[in-house]
C-alpha cells in the first residue's frame, strides 16, 4: 500500500529532482502527478497539499482559499516547504 502524499504537478525533470529530494531530507511521501494547479493537485493528495511548478512555484492547500498558500522560485525551498507543512514541522523561512 502507498502511503498518503504531497501532490506535485509538474513535468520539468530540475524540479522534480529539486522537490524530490527536498521531500527525502524530511522523509515525507511525493507523488508527482500531470501538471495541473496547485489547488487541483491539493484537492487529489490525501494530504491535502498540493504544488504545481507552473511559471512560480506554487502550494496550495485544498481546505484554503482557491489562491497559493505560497509563491516562489526556488524549487527545493518550496518542496522543503510543502515537506514541512505535512509534516508538521516548523517551516524555517525568514
Amino acid at each position: 500500500m502507498t502511503p498518503p502524499a504531497v501532490h506535485l504537478a509538474a513535468d520539468d525533470p530540475v524540479v522534480i529532482r529539486a522537490v524530490r529530494a527536498a521531500f527525502e531530507e524530511e522523509g515525507v511521501p511525493l507523488l508527482v502527478v500531470a501538471p495541473c494547479s496547485a489547488r487541483e493537485a491539493a484537492l487529489a493528495s490525501p494530504l491535502q497539499i498540493g504544488i504545481a511548478a507552473e511559471a512560480h512555484i506554487e502550494i496550495a492547500l485544498a481546505t484554503g482559499p482557491d489562491v497559493p498558500y505560497v509563491v516562489g522560485d526556488d524549487a527545493r525551498a518550496m518542496g522543503r516547504i510543502a515537506a514541512r507543512l505535512a509534516a508538521r514541522r516548523p517551516l524555517g523561512v525568514a
